[in-house]
């Protein structure tokens, strides 16, 4: 069961940055390159201010060991695939989400190097994890569904835009099913994490991202829109290959299905919250 919900994950993530490249231009990929100011504070948001705070949520509170690697893989591994749909959802901006999503495949490997000394830090041992056992992660959940569908939309035109209707379908069916298949693949592990400060930990980490993303996004909604989701959603399959690496005798599958949980209804309580503010009347 969790050998095929990770396989369902591998095609959902696929063909949802798939469809994004088919509607994709070179010029939304590299939007927020043109925009340094924005890309430093979502650089510092998502890479810097994340980890600090598992860190010092690790440090202070009384956490079962596979919670407390779950929390610290996860905010050292800063890529949310889903970031343009999900920020898409609370009125942000596409190009940004797709842009961001970019950048942090870019950096990583040298992201997860720098990160190695926090986790010593806090575990008392070194990260171990193979430099191309994650990029070849990021190729192939991120940069080449991307580049296929732009090169697609660009010299098959007619292609592209016949397929784009299946692989809408296939997003919406896909993640669901996956999302299901690992709920109860790690049903057992998740129940017994219930309680000792978990689910406080995990929602202090997640509001409190949500919450800085949002202030660092800037006054324009759509910017913090999408960086509020940046900043509080991670890559699964990333911190669960750190944590195997890492620490081989924990079992994190079931504090990382639970995080994904929190981050889904916390994600869904704010992305409501920002369409009843996009909603309303200005004042005055």
């Amino acid at each position: 069961m969790a050998d095929a919900a990770k396989l369902a994950f591998q095609i959902s993530l696929f063909v949802v940055i798939l469809g994004y490249g088919l509607t994709a231009r070179f010029a939304d990929v590299t939007y927020v390159l043109r925009l340094p100011d924005l890309l430093a504070r979502s650089l510092l948001s998502v890479l810097v201010i994340a980890p600090v705070i598992s860190a010092v949520l690790v440090s202070v509170m009384d956490l079962k060991p596979q919670v407390a690697i779950a929390l610290v893989t996860l905010a050292v591994s800063p890529l949310p695939p889903l970031l343009p749909r999900r920020g898409e959802k609370a009125g942000g901006h596409v190009q940004y989400g797709l842009g961001l999503v970019i950048v942090l495949a870019l950096l990583a490997v040298p992201v997860l190097a720098a990160a190695a000394p926090l986790v010593g830090h806090v575990f008392g041992r070194r990260l171990v994890v193979s430099a191309l056992q994650i990029g070849e992660l990021m190729l192939a959940s991120v940069l080449a569904p991307l580049i296929a569908g732009m090169v697609l939309a660009a010299r098959r035109p007619e292609f592209a835009a016949r397929i784009s209707g299946p692989i809408e379908r296939v997003q919406r069916w896909a993640l669901p099913v996956a999302m299901v298949l690992l709920l109860v693949a790690a049903a057992p592990a998740m129940w017994k994490l219930i309680g000792d400060r978990t689910l406080v930990a995990m929602v202090l980490f997640v509001v409190s991202m949500v919450a800085i993303g949002h202030v660092l996004g800037g006054p324009d909604r759509q910017c913090s829109a999408v960086l509020a989701f940046a900043s509080s959603c991670r890559h699964p399959a990333t911190a669960l290959t750190i944590a195997s690496a890492s620490f081989p005798t924990a079992d994190e599958r079931g504090a990382v299905a639970l995080y994904g949980l929190v981050t889904a209804a916390i994600g869904a309580l704010y992305a409501f919250w920002m369409r009843r503010r996009a909603g309303a009347p200005a004042a005055g």
